[in-house]
């Protein structure tokens, strides 16, 4: 005020005395800067007085502040598909950032992200100090908590994994075939040679083959209590493979999951194992054998197939009307799965053979009055020969019509005698397919089949199928797209004639391209996944990175 009021009142806005300055601007800055200092000072004072005043509960409060922020961590890396790494990244954030962190106070993979704390959390007045020996205690939590979420490897001796994870077949050392394992999220175990650290390779089924000249090395992962967290098969998961009627599940990697699918009736011994084990392993019917799981006219057998699973893969038009009310059932087959990669049809080329049918030759010895001869209609065939060979002048290819050694055939019309290529058993599935896809169609004249594999094959190979109606299953893949259905022989020249006209017409008949849309590993694998998860989620863990899975 004094050096203000030594100046003109008209120039006290523009004009300052150098003197005044020199002594004014410093005094009022370092006012300003003490007032601010107090200020802020008071203000960190309120705010965290209770970390002042109880030093041990800011650093509690700041540990599982990190915790946190691990956790954090692990839920982006989560999301991004790192699986266990993120995990194993996560905790070395934390346990890298301070020398304890506080165990969870519940798993971290359930944890919603958005419940997770920005910042460290406010300590509360009620809050008691706690003495220098709890923080001891914290800090020995701290390394049992430090197994969260790790990675542990169990070797098996003498046994082989199979299936290469993603089809990575690159050897590496033992250590980093284990780094690589842990990256690959279809991955569930190493193999090296027996005794060895050198030329190991990346597996996706733990399945633990017999075979001396190999050990695997199981991936495994724990919690905080050191217990196994992994999704894994009972140990008496492969044993069980052993006997026939139980087929595994795998996901779309190749790796087993606990699912058992039952495929035929069973034995009293099949059927002892099934109830030791049915609380421990999934077990799931799916239709497969002839009338199974339905009893076949004049059967001694007194199981109750339909009611004995919680869940079945049928093949039935009205499941309701033969399973109970508490069996989970889907319209789903073998021969859905496993489709054989072709290419359309080229209708410039000329087809060798009318039709191919396949049988069985297990019944050659009686001409077809026996099981096989049954179950792929061998009778009917016979009749509808005739048809063909005199009335339409048909070649076709009678394939496992003829025994193993060739030299005794099913019994054919004469008039079909050098029209028919007859064949023994083909091992080779490619021989059937080269038949196959010089056919104009394939013919399934079968009735008590649960699970026509060569009906979807053919489709496949852009060849439409003539089809009983009458067929267990397999009669949903028949549409005016994919085939023609006849019901017996009355009607089946009409069929007959309808199927050898427009296979000949582009594009009529989209065998292929129906087949691919509806079926094959992945559409049907997604779907049988979806029965799973709604139906058992509560009874399968499912290994990490499942995207379908495959029978």
């Amino acid at each position: 005020q004094g050096c203000f009021a030594q100046m003109p009142r008209s120039s006290k806005r523009l004009q300052y005395n150098r003197q005044c300055s020199k002594i004014a601007w410093p005094a009022v800055l370092g006012s300003l800067f003490l007032a601010t200092f107090l200020v802020s000072t008071a203000v960190v004072f309120i705010k965290y007085r209770e970390e002042i005043q109880h030093p041990l509960e800011a650093e509690h409060h700041f540990q599982v502040w990190l915790h946190h922020l691990s956790i954090r961590r692990l839920h982006r890396h989560s999301q991004s598909g790192r699986g266990d790494v993120a995990a194993a990244d996560a905790g070395a954030v934390a346990h890298n950032a301070v020398a304890s962190i506080a165990s969870p106070p519940e798993n971290i993979a359930t944890v919603p992200l958005e419940r997770l704390p920005a910042g460290p959390p406010k300590m509360h007045a009620h809050e008691a100090q706690k003495p220098a020996a709890d923080l001891d205690s914290l800090r020995t939590r701290a390394a049992t908590a430090s197994g969260s979420n790790k990675i542990m490897w169990q070797k098996h001796e003498g046994k082989s994994c199979q299936n290469y994870a993603d089809g990575d077949n690159a050897e590496r050392s033992l250590e980093d075939a284990k780094a690589a394992c842990i990256k690959n999220e279809a991955c569930a175990a190493v193999v090296c040679g027996h005794g060895q650290e050198a030329g190991c390779s990346v597996r996706a089924a733990v399945n633990l083959i017999d075979y001396g000249p190999e050990d695997c090395y199981e991936m495994l992962e724990t919690n905080a209590a050191g217990e196994i967290t992994s999704a894994r098969v009972h140990p008496a998961y492969n044993d069980l493979l052993k006997e026939y009627p139980f087929q595994q599940v795998t996901t779309q990697t190749g790796r087993q999951v606990n699912i058992m699918l039952v495929r035929s009736q069973v034995s009293p011994h099949q059927y002892r194992l099934y109830q030791k084990y049915k609380d421990d392993i999934l077990f799931l019917g799916i239709s497969s054998m002839n009338d199974y799981p339905l009893k076949e006219e004049g059967s001694l057998d007194t199981q109750d197939y339909v009611g004995m699973f919680p869940g079945f893969l049928h093949m039935m038009r009205d499941p309701e009307k033969h399973f109970p009310p508490h069996v989970k059932t889907l319209l789903m087959s073998q021969s859905d799965f496993q489709l054989p990669n072709a290419p359309l049809r080229d209708y410039s080329v000329p087809k060798k053979y009318d039709f191919t049918y396949s049988a069985s030759d297990c019944d050659v010895a009686s001409d077809g009055h026996g099981w096989c001869g049954w179950s792929k209609n061998w009778t009917f065939v016979k009749e509808a020969l005739v048809m063909m060979c005199e009335e339409f002048n048909l070649k076709g290819v009678l394939v496992a019509t003829k025994d193993k050694s060739g030299r005794k055939a099913y019994s054919i019309p004469e008039s079909c005698k050098g029209k028919m290529t007859q064949t023994s058993y083909l091992p080779n599935q490619h021989d059937y397919f080269n038949y196959l896809k010089q056919s104009r169609f394939a013919l399934l004249p079968q009735v008590h089949d649960a699970s026509p594999r060569v009906s979807t094959q053919a489709l496949a190979h852009d060849v439409p199928i003539l089809m009983n109606w009458h067929i267990k299953g397999g009669w949903k893949y028949v549409t005016e797209k994919s085939g023609e259905f006849f019901h017996d022989i009355h009607d089946f020249r009409t069929s007959l004639q309808k199927i050898l006209k427009y296979s000949e017409v582009p594009q009529y008949y989209e065998p292929r391209k129906w087949v691919l849309e509806n079926y094959g590993d992945q559409k049907s694998g997604e779907r049988l996944l979806k029965f799973v998860q709604e139906n058992f989620g509560d009874r399968v863990k499912l290994p990490k990175g499942t995207k379908y899975l495959q029978i």
